[in-house]
Parts: structure tokens; C-alpha cells; sequence
């Protein structure tokens, strides 16, 4: 396909991690504590209502109008819900289905399964290594840190590296968990740093839950701030059937910014994996100005940390800061740009738990020549791949169906 021939020559997707529109019918059997799960209702109603102008323009109050948003009769863009066409709720997954690859074959299985070996191999590397607590899992390294389950995460499938960057480089922090990554069989393993705690806050808020998890309570410890430090080492991972390696091996540009730069391999891509939300905007606006025919992926991660410390006040503030955002992207958009707006799970502040929800997420799709309608329903998050790819009549992805044909342009 010719330039002239393709819709559009950049596609921009932009996800408020965590940002769920309501719990997926297999919740009751699947995920009991997620019943009655609606993030964005959550939050609009802990704040006392919400203005989201860009959001509520492009159909965010629309597809769910139980969240108490505006809802506006008549959205500019196309508009929809996903369902997530993966099991749990977990942002690897989502954005790995997003990007048009089955989730990893990997082992499932707590961290007491590994400790062992795990302890092994720090001590081999010259680290000391003793039990966090009596009775758990999870490993006190070097006195500063902790390794085990990662606790915000579904059981058996990601472990996690705590330390504080006042007690230490957080390199150091990271090269511990890549001796972990080593060692683990686990799809993900996180290395965390932050500041405002101590070694000994670290070790105090380590917990056993009754899922058999021990490993650091983030959100006791404070650990979701600005400071807050991150990445994301995963295994299992087939790049070659996702959507921006495809670009890249086409010869089309690919730009990562925020957390998804962590979570999605793409050699050749530009890569900037801030956490700060107005960090990730500021790369998003650059990315605009360099990229001319491709893909820029973006990842606003703050709302789900915010999710995360049941903190639907700070939801609310990153919600509001990313709708700002989005509306200057939109002002930066040509008429032969596409913007789509999705999320990855929910993360519902009150939903009594800190872990992530099941939640369908929006479908918003915007360009400035785009004819408004509403979209069905979409399976799944892959859907969204498939339409990046036949827009630039590129090798399809492994999983996902187009809804290209879906859009129509005046």
C-alpha cells in the first residue's frame, strides 16, 4: 500500500493504566473480590464529580454512563469498550495482547518455590541474603532490600525487588533483580526504588497473604510516589509477532514512552520509560514532532499507582492531567493522524483491595477527519493491533481483528 493509499500515517495510542469502565461478566467466578468493580465511577464519585472536557468529548462518559461524567449525546471520535482477551487483570498482559501477542507461556508459582536458589545465587554474586521475616519467603538482601512476591500482582506470576534509593544507587537495586530475573520462571519480575522510607520500612512492610504471597506491601510502604522508581524485566515475550517490531522491520517508526517502554521489546524502537505523568506527556509531545510515519505508544502509569494506594483523590489528579494532555495532542494532530484512547485493566481505588480489577476499559479513537459513531463492542485488546497493522498493510499480528473498517473518514 502507497502512502496516498493508507488512512493515516501516524497512529497514536495513548493508555491510562488501570483505567476500567465496569467488571467483566466472568468476574463473579473468576475474581469474587472484583464484584462490582467501576474504576472511573469510583473515582468521579470519591471526588465529588469530575470534569474530563477532552475525555467527555471524545465519548469517555458516553460508554459509561453510570460513571457520572458528562455524556456527551453526540462524541467527536469513535467510541467504544474493550474487553481485555486475556485472564486477570495485569499490565504485561494487557499491553502484550494490546500489541498482538498471546500471553507467555510460563511456569505460575509463588516465590517460595525459587527462594532457594534465588538466595543461592545473591550469595554467589556476593550479597547477603537472610530471611525477611520468620516464617516467609521472602529474602532480606544486603539489609536494604527485599525480594518475593510482588503483592499488587496476581498470585504466581511476578516477583519483585524493594529497595530505597537513600540507602542505595538504585542500579544496585536493579542488579539485584536481574540475578532474580535469572533464577525466577515467572513472566515478570520488578525492580522498585523510591524515597521518603528507610531499609528498615522496607523490612517492616513485609507481609504474608493468605495466598501464600510474601513479599513488601507497596502501598503500606509509600512506595507510589513521585519518586518512585521502576522496571519491568519479563520472559516469555515473542516480539516478532507484535505490532511495533512488525513496523520496525517495515521500516516504520516506533516510539515507547512510559511504562510501556519497559514492558514491550522492540529492538530499533525509541524508548522513554518515565513514570511521572507530565513526563510521559512532555516525551509524547516531542515524540510528535520527530515521528512522521508510524507508531508512538504511551503509557500514563500514575493512575494506576494511584489505584494501586486506593488514593481516588490522586486518580482524579493524574486523570485530569492526562485529559489535559490529550488535548494538546489533539491540537498537534494532522488530518491524517489517529489517536486511540484505551486502558489495560482497572484499578478501582474503592474496591477494598489493592490489587488491580477486570474491568472492561474504553475504545476512543479520534482523528480530525474522523465521521463519529459508536463501535461494538471489541473481544479483545489485540483488536487494536490488527487496526495499527492493516492500516499500514504490514504482516498481521499473531492475535487481534481489525476494526479499520470500522472508521470512516469525512
Amino acid at each position: 500500500m502507497s502512502p496516498t493509499q493508507r488512512m493515516f500515517d501516524r497512529i497514536i495510542v495513548l493508555v491510562l493504566d488501570g483505567l476500567g469502565v465496569g467488571a467483566m461478566p466472568d468476574v463473579p467466578l473468576m475474581r469474587p473480590s472484583d464484584v462490582g468493580a467501576h474504576t472511573l465511577r469510583a473515582v468521579v464519585a470519591a471526588t465529588g464529580g469530575l470534569s474530563l472536557p477532552n475525555l467527555e468529548r471524545l465519548g469517555l462518559g458516553t460508554i459509561s454512563p453510570q460513571a457520572g461524567l458528562r455524556a456527551e449525546k453526540t462524541p467527536i471520535g469513535v467510541h467504544g469498550i474493550n474487553a481485555l482477551g486475556y485472564k486477570g487483570a495485569d499490565t504485561y498482559l494487557g499491553h502484550t495482547v494490546m500489541m498482538g501477542a498471546p500471553i507467555p507461556n510460563t511456569a505460575e508459582e509463588l516465590f517460595e518455590t525459587v527462594r532457594d536458589e534465588v538466595g543461592r545465587q545473591l550469595a554467589d554474586a556476593g550479597h547477603r541474603v537472610e530471611p525477611a521475616k520468620p516464617d516467609q519467603a521472602a529474602l532480606l538482601v544486603d539489609g536494604r532490600m527485599v525480594v518475593g512476591d510482588n503483592l499488587e500482582s496476581d498470585p504466581l506470576q511476578t516477583y519483585h525487588c524493594v529497595g530505597s534509593t537513600e540507602d542505595q544507587p538504585y542500579d544496585r537495586i536493579l542488579d539485584v533483580a536481574n540475578i532474580l530475573r535469572r533464577v525466577a520462571r515467572v513472566r515478570r519480575v520488578v525492580a522498585m526504588g523510591g524515597k521518603g522510607f528507610g531499609a528498615a520500612d522496607v523490612r517492616r512492610c513485609v507481609e504474608l497473604r493468605p495466598t501464600g504471597q510474601s513479599g513488601v506491601n507497596n502501598v503500606a510502604l509509600g512506595l507510589y510516589t513521585s519518586n518512585y522508581m521502576v522496571r519491568h524485566l519479563t520472559k516469555g515475550d515473542r516480539p516478532d509477532v507484535q505490532i511495533p517490531t512488525i513496523l520496525r522491520k517495515a521500516g516504520f517508526e516506533v516510539e515507547l514512552l512510559g511504562k510501556v517502554a519497559d514492558v514491550i521489546i522492540c529492538e530499533g524502537a525509541h524508548k522513554e520509560p518515565h513514570v511521572p505523568t507530565q513526563a510521559v506527556l512532555d516525551a509524547t509531545y516531542r515524540s510528535l514532532g520527530r515521528v512522521r510515519e508510524g507508531l508512538i505508544a504511551i503509557n500514563v502509569q500514575e493512575t494506576d499507582l494511584a489505584g494501586h494506594d486506593q488514593n481516588a483523590g490522586r486518580y482524579a489528579k493524574h486523570l485530569r492531567e492526562a485529559d489535559e494532555g490529550i488535548g494538546r495532542v489533539m491540537s498537534m494532530m494532522g488530518p491524517r493522524d489517529l489517536l486511540v484512547v484505551t486502558g489495560d485493566h482497572g484499578n478501582d481505588p474503592a474496591i477494598g483491595h489493592d490489587k488491580h480489577t477486570r474491568e472492561y476499559t474504553p475504545l476512543l479513537a479520534w482523528s480530525p477527519r474522523i465521521v463519529p459513531q459508536a463501535i461494538y463492542m471489541r473481544e479483545s485488546l489485540a483488536d487494536i493491533a490488527a487496526t495499527v497493522a492493516e492500516n499500514f498493510a504490514v504482516p498481521r499480528p499473531a492475535i487481534g481483528t481489525s476494526f479499520l473498517g470500522e472508521i470512516r473518514l469525512a
